[in-house]
């Protein structure tokens, strides 16, 4: 995990979503949504906005497969 995530400005669910991709990265469970969705704790239809805050902010990136990956802080983008 990234300590910038906190100086990003992003709502309180897409950094707690990027602290919960982070922490399964780090376990090695692969970024799909079947993994994510059972532990996501805000409300559901929340994770797909916070994917797409993360996603406009180069800070994730969904490939082909549908898996998500997180980028280093050197290519996230300012708001």
């Amino acid at each position: 995990m990234d300590q910038r995530i906190f100086e990003q400005g992003l709502s309180v669910e897409a950094t707690s979503l990027y602290l919960l991709l982070s922490s399964l990265s780090d376990s090695g469970v692969p970024l799909i949504l079947e993994r994510v969705e059972p532990i996501w704790n805000a409300e559901p239809e929340t994770l797909g906005a916070s994917f797409e805050e993360l996603a406009g902010r180069a800070i994730a990136f969904q490939d082909e497969s549908g898996a998500w990956h997180l980028n280093p802080a050197s290519q996230w983008r300012s708001a």
